[in-house]
């Protein structure tokens, strides 16, 4: 099952990658100057706020 959901969140995040590249990302004034690793820092901490929203959401329920 934690398999499975690994799976989903890293698939998930490899769309996030292909519709928001870095080249497209910088052509935003804010992250003109946005390296590689700034970019991965970046997704990797958006995709745990997401994370967090969600499980904050199912746990309420």
């Amino acid at each position: 099952m934690v398999e499975k959901q690994n799976r989903n969140i890293e698939e998930a995040t490899e769309r996030v990658k292909a519709r928001l590249p870095l080249e497209k990302l910088r052509l935003i004034s804010k992250y003109k100057d946005l390296s590689a690793e700034d970019y991965e820092q970046l997704i990797k901490d958006a995709e745990t706020i997401a994370l967090l929203i969600l499980k904050a959401l199912f746990l309420k329920k």
